[in-house]
Parts: C-alpha cells; sequence; structure tokens
C-alpha cells in the first residue's frame, strides 16, 4: 500500500465545531504531510470557507470545493478545475427555487451569495438552530436585491445551497430537482440540500487532483461521513467511513473507523499511512 494523497472530508469528519482540528487529528495529518504525503481538503464548503486549521497545515495546497465543483490552488487562489452549474440550468433551478422561502445561497468563484437581509434574518425569520449560526456568521457574502436578477445575468454557480429545510421541504424539492435533470442533488447533513452539476463530484474532482500530481486512485485514500462523499469513497484506492456517518457513506468506503469526535481520521491515517 502507497498511500500517496489522502482526500478528506471537513465537516462530521475531519473537524469539530465547524472550525477545528482535534490535537488528535492534527497531528495524524502534520505527520503524514511533514512525510510527503499531499493534504487535499475535499468539502461542501467554498473556497473562501475553508478553515484555517486546515489550510495550514503541512501538505495542504489544493482544495477540493463545493462538492467537487471546484478544485483551488490555495497558493495561488486561481481555479485549476471546474464543473459549474450552467447559466441556462441556474436559470431553471431559480425557477422552482422562488417558489419557495428558505435560504438560499449561491456560490460562485470560491465565494458565497446571498439576498440583502438574509443573514440578519436567519436566526429569526429562517429559524436557523445555534448549530447552524457559524455558517452564516463566519461567512463574507456578496449581497444582491434578487436572486432572479443575478441568474438573468447569466452566473454559473459552482453550487447552490439550501442550508436548513424541513425534512418534507427538502424531499419535495429534491424531487423537482431530480425530475429538471442535468443535476446532482446531495445532502451532507440531514436538513440541508446541495446541488450541483451533473458532473461536479468529489470521487472526479480527487482522481483530477491525483492525475496532476502524477498519482494513480492505488495511491488515494479517501475519508468521510456522508452523502456528498460517496463518489469520493468510491473513487479512492482505499477508503474509509467515520463509525458515525450515515448508512451510504458506510456502505461505499471499504473501511469504517471510530466516530468523527473520537479522531476517526487520526485513527484512519495512523492505520493506512503511518504505521502502514
Amino acid at each position: 500500500m502507497d498511500i500517496r494523497l489522502i482526500a478528506f472530508d471537513l465537516d462530521g469528519t475531519a473537524i469539530l465545531d465547524h472550525k477545528y482540528l482535534s490535537e488528535g487529528n492534527r497531528a495524524a495529518l502534520q505527520a503524514a504531510g511533514e512525510r510527503g504525503v499531499h493534504l487535499l481538503p475535499a468539502s461542501g464548503r467554498m473556497r473562501d470557507f475553508l478553515p484555517e486549521a486546515v489550510t495550514a497545515l503541512p501538505g495542504v495546497r489544493y482544495a477540493v470545493t463545493a462538492n467537487g465543483a471546484a478544485v483551488y490552488d490555495l497558493h495561488t487562489g486561481k481555479a485549476v478545475y471546474k464543473r459549474c452549474i450552467s447559466a441556462e440550468k441556474a436559470r431553471q433551478v431559480q425557477g422552482i427555487l422562488r417558489e419557495y422561502d428558505f435560504y438560499i445561497e449561491y456560490y460562485e468563484n470560491g465565494s458565497a451569495i446571498t439576498r440583502q437581509g438574509y443573514p440578519e434574518m436567519a436566526r429569526t425569520y429562517f429559524g436557523f438552530p445555534p448549530s447552524k449560526w457559524h455558517f452564516v456568521d463566519a461567512k463574507r457574502y456578496r449581497l444582491v436585491e434578487s436572486f432572479d436578477a443575478l441568474v438573468e445575468e447569466g452566473i454559473q454557480p459552482e453550487k447552490i445551497n439550501l442550508p436548513f429545510l424541513t425534512r418534507e421541504a427538502r424531499d419535495e424539492i429534491w424531487r423537482r430537482l431530480e425530475d429538471l435533470g442535468g443535476l446532482r442533488v446531495t445532502s451532507s447533513i440531514p436538513d440541508n440540500l446541495e446541488i450541483n452539476a451533473g458532473d461536479a463530484d468529489k470521487g472526479s474532482a480527487v482522481l483530477a487532483v491525483a492525475g496532476m500530481l502524477g498519482l494513480s486512485r492505488e495511491n488515494v485514500l479517501a475519508l468521510g461521513d456522508n452523502g456528498n462523499d460517496v463518489t469520493m469513497l468510491k473513487a479512492a484506492g482505499v477508503s474509509v467511513a467515520m463509525g458515525d456517518g450515515s448508512q451510504e457513506a458506510m456502505a461505499a468506503a471499504g473501511y469504517t473507523t471510530v466516530p468523527h469526535d473520537e479522531d476517526g481520521v487520526a485513527e484512519a491515517v495512523r492505520r493506512f499511512v503511518l504505521e502502514a
């Protein structure tokens, strides 16, 4: 076994409280990076919302963002790979979303866009629970007056994100978007919905980075916990799901480790890289 690249999800996998690495996970990833192993964050987040605790690790140069819609070179800030939603498809999606009154984010060029007033309304009007506040308070948004105007301008989003939905609303919108076609609809936690282009997924993006580095899938270890990690877990030569991950992720992975908040990443990195 010759693992040369570790692709790892963030929320629910490598980090705690949305922005911290546990000491165990940090130490294991740092040791791997110092050995020359490439570390590749692979997240549903956009580039500008990656935690510094992760991007500062040795071995981190590239990041898979927005569920594989964009890979950024973090040294230059520029995208080296993109699979965005077309302008026409974004208009079609917005045609559906305008019928609902939910918090919506568009990701473009590594940043987030939402409507004026939405961040202030997240806790009140939109009813975000405390566990969601960080995902609004810690973002620097570009604010627009209208999503309809945004899509008419021809935006090609990396991702369209609905961070907080009831189960019923999520299932209904999910079905309508699948009927629209040409999209990949996923969920990284039970109460959100993430919309990408049909050819955007973490697995393809991770393998693209591996190819850029002259590596094969057999050189890749993937770590994840949820539905938007499945393609990555299936693509990697070695794949590990967190012990508290979804059934979908566990079924896709070759191995299961302890829960993410018990240093599941560290256990996997030690087993397949540091002690292999």
